[in-house]
């Protein structure tokens, strides 16, 4: 492979980790009942579930919103900080976290490894590259450390970065030149690898970096965005990565 890369950065989900299998309706609508449920069993006055459901909801809604505005991201624990003090609830006590934890359950549980993720890692390891991960997520990294340390990947890794902790989400070139700042690469030597156009494939590209489109069955790939390659399988990798550099 080209001496010039030095470094091969990973989106996080639908990358190499599947969070989609089941739907985001249907994952959200679970994580409320796991989240509502234990709020009932604390013994806490709580409406009926459907106005619980909205007043989530309308937080969700809220918060996205401005996010779509400036790529600020937006924390879980907001939204969830939000419908706590709408109903009255403190947020000063363990039963604040617990919640949240209850609330992830349900992500977390149907999480399943992509195939070949943990080989391509390995591979890049064994040629002395620098291995990372970029990766946009509303919840605590925390939750995502253990799941990469579940599925035998986070030993691989040099650098990570997820968008709940650093502020701002992908496409915006920030966070990518963090990454590129920790590994102590430049762009040029550097490649990005993610299952969506504007977000992985074209935040990249504005940082100076090659990106690879991973496709994923179902996303919507119409933006104008060229990827620089693009793959089906995670192995597909070192013939796509010889082939552009």
């Amino acid at each position: 492979m080209n001496g010039k890369l030095k470094a091969v950065l990973f989106d996080m989900g639908s990358t190499l980790l599947e969070f989609e299998n089941c739907t985001w309706e249907v994952l959200a609508r679970s994580c409320a009942e796991k989240g509502y449920n234990f709020l009932v069993e604390s013994g806490l006055t709580v409406p009926k579930f459907e106005e619980f459901g909205l007043l989530l909801r309308d937080e969700f809604i809220k918060a996205r919103s401005e996010v779509e505005e400036n790529l600020k991201e937006f924390k879980f624990e907001q939204v969830a900080g939000n419908v706590f003090n709408r109903l009255n609830f403190t947020t000063s006590d363990g039963l604040y976290h617990c919640f949240m934890d209850r609330y992830y359950k349900p992500v977390t549980d149907q999480i399943t490894l992509i195939d070949g993720a943990e080989e391509i890692l390995g591979y890049f390891k064994k040629l002395g590259l620098k291995i990372g991960i970029i990766s946009n997520t509303i919840f605590q990294e925390k939750y995502h450390l253990k799941e990469l340390q579940k599925f035998g990947l986070f030993s691989y890794l040099d650098f990570y970065v997820f968008s709940s902790t650093f502020g701002v989400r992908k496409p915006h070139p920030m966070i990518f030149q963090q990454a590129l700042h920790e590994l102590e690469v430049d762009a040029s030597s550097a490649v990005f690898i993610g299952d969506r156009l504007v977000e992985d494939v074209g935040g990249a590209q504005k940082a100076g970096m090659k990106g690879i489109l991973k496709c994923h069955p179902g996303r919507d790939y119409t933006a104008p965005i060229i990827p620089d390659a693009q793959i089906v399988e995670l192995n597909e990798l070192p013939e796509v990565l010889h082939d552009i550099l």
